[in-house]
């Protein structure tokens, strides 16, 4: 397996289309005519097989107000895999590089959206609950500011030295 490390600006319209197929078979009930859901991502994983790709991971990097502390966050959005490579390690190594990549940078945490917990518990996540507020945003259309209290979907992993105080989140721009 090979895994590259792209900046969003560097990826070509072909490479585009491959990502778009991906995350349009794994994410079916979610189709975008895009290689992305809400906005591009500031950079990816990539993952290969034989030259073929077979996952993807965006990352978002921001910063994001939790109560009276701010955080330097990489937000993992639309991490996928093909079917058929799925139960190979695939995730998990996305995953490690990316928590080693925040480590070595400083970034405070990770932090995702997801309904199935299961790969990212047991890559040191967290399950949070809070009050949340975020821009809206639907097929490039801004509809506000959005808030409302979220129950066991938003995941954390420390890979700084602060600690998430259990106070409302500001994501200071889209969900992810």
């Amino acid at each position: 397996m090979q895994i590259d490390h792209k900046i969003e600006y560097d990826i070509n319209p072909q490479l585009h289309d491959k990502i778009t197929e991906l995350r349009n078979a794994c994410f079916p009930e979610d189709s975008k005519p895009r290689s992305y859901f809400k906005q591009l991502p500031h950079f990816r994983y990539l993952a290969y097989e034989d030259g073929i790709l077979v996952g993807q991971m965006g990352i978002d990097h921001r910063v994001i107000s939790v109560g009276k502390s701010v955080f330097s966050i990489f937000g993992v959005i639309d991490l996928c895999i093909s079917r058929s490579y799925r139960s190979r390690g695939i995730a998990s190594e996305l995953l490690e590089q990316l928590s080693a990549l925040a480590e070595e940078k400083g970034i405070d945490f990770l932090f995702l959206v997801a309904d199935d917990h299961r790969l990212y518990e047991t890559h040191g996540f967290q399950i949070i609950s809070t009050s949340l507020t975020w821009l809206r945003i639907d097929e490039h259309k801004n509809y506000g500011v959005g808030s409302e209290r979220i129950e066991k979907e938003l995941m954390i992993k420390q890979t700084g030295k602060k600690v998430w105080p259990d106070e409302p989140v500001d994501l200071l721009g889209y969900l992810f």
